[in-house]
């Protein structure tokens, strides 16, 4: 036999031994990173920190420095090394997005819940009255995506929608955005921030725009909680939860405004969450309150003609900060409807709501819903005489 004959059997034999061997470290590698994808989902103290997926990508790499460090071993085998990457890239790109498949069908079961009450809260701050520019804000907030945050790591308590009803005031909305955000953003929930804004023209109408923003916001999410927040009232502690109860829940107690004093009992303004139920169960707000005032007194009533109580946090925790800005003119007809509201709540709110939707644009940080309120079409919606 001659010495070429021998050279390529002793070459066909290595080739042989080598496709043995990459079966054998796919099979291998296989029951290994399917070991790992488990540990992703268990190993509370590797994983917590970091998505799954980016835990499983992690231990996936290090199979690939595994296969190289072997294929160095062979590397007398003529060409086995780039027989073995060949072979080892199709494989784990399969099992990448067979990986990637999975996690994007499971995520939200695989997930332990969210700590609760959160970890990593700092309690009470002052305020950060700070006016920065949005482009600052997005960069910092580079978390939020289409006026929306979820926690990756982690299955929220509560998704929570807040609503801000707004008109022409810019920098308390870049205020309330720089201090809101973060506080929700510790007490790992589920958000998004919709600004309400009304058009000018006619007087401001706060109830109706919280029933618009509720409006509009269900029918981007199934959202678990309701939060109608004013600009300019926010709280100071994010022990001070963003979530809802068995009833509605007021977190501004103690308010910067009313010297950190509750300025009545039936005080429901600021800073109220609902329930979806108990949203829909009161009929929403009353659209008839154009100007300063009367909605949440009116709202206080639709609580009670529903049995629900009004629930306040620890005193401790309620404190809340206030943004000056020009003062409405209080003059207006709140205290001839108020005395209508135990009367036409059934029929004012929700179930009556008209208006006209101008814009909703996606923006980083909420969602814009620019809104045109007709107050000649509101008022004549109910049968209820106001004297002048």
């Amino acid at each position: 036999m001659s010495a070429q004959v021998r050279e390529e059997i002793k070459q066909k034999i290595r080739i042989n031994t080598g496709y043995t061997y990459i079966f054998c470290l796919n099979l291998v590698s296989y029951q290994w990173v399917s070991a790992q994808d488990n540990h992703c989902y268990l190993d509370t103290n590797t994983c917590s920190e970091i998505p799954i997926w980016d835990c499983r990508q992690k231990r996936l790499l290090a199979v690939v420095k595994f296969y190289h460090s072997i294929s160095k071993i062979h590397g007398n085998m003529k060409n086995l090394s780039d027989i073995i990457q060949q072979t080892f890239s199709q494989t784990i790109s399969k099992r990448l997005i067979w990986t990637q498949l999975i996690h994007d069908r499971n995520f939200t079961n695989t997930l332990d819940q969210c700590s609760w009450p959160p970890k990593y809260l700092h309690g009470r701050e002052t305020l950060n009255r700070t006016v920065f520019d949005l482009e600052d804000l997005n960069e910092v907030f580079t978390f939020m995506k289409d006026g929306h945050y979820k926690p990756t790591n982690c299955t929220p308590k509560q998704r929570v929608a807040i609503i801000v009803p707004y008109r022409d005031r810019e920098p308390q909305m870049k205020i309330f955005l720089n201090n809101v955000i973060p506080r929700i953003y510790r007490q790992q929930l589920e958000f998004g921030i919709y600004i309400v804004e009304q058009t000018s023209g006619v007087p401001f109408n706060r109830g109706m725009l919280s029933n618009i923003g509720f409006k509009e916001a269900i029918l981007d999410m199934k959202y678990d909680c309701i939060v109608i927040h004013d600009l300019d009232i926010l709280p100071e502690d994010d022990r001070n939860f963003y979530t809802c109860d068995d009833n509605p829940i007021h977190m501004a107690v103690k308010v910067q405004q009313f010297k950190y004093n509750l300025p009545y009992k039936g005080f429901a303004g600021g800073v109220t969450t609902f329930s979806k139920l108990q949203y829909e169960k009161i009929n929403g707000f009353s659209n008839q309150y154009f100007g300063w005032g009367g909605e949440d007194d009116d709202l206080f009533t639709r609580m009670k003609k529903n049995n629900y109580s009004l629930i306040r946090p620890f005193e401790e925790f309620g404190h809340c900060g206030s943004i000056k800005h020009q003062q409405a003119n209080k003059k207006n007809d709140r205290l001839k409807i108020l005395k209508y509201a135990h009367k036409i709540w059934q029929r004012d709110g929700l179930n009556n709501l008209k208006y006209n939707l101008l814009i909703k644009r996606l923006k980083q940080l909420y969602v814009w819903i620019y809104v045109n309120i007709d107050m000649l079409n509101v008022r004549k919606s109910l049968d209820i005489k106001l004297k002048k």
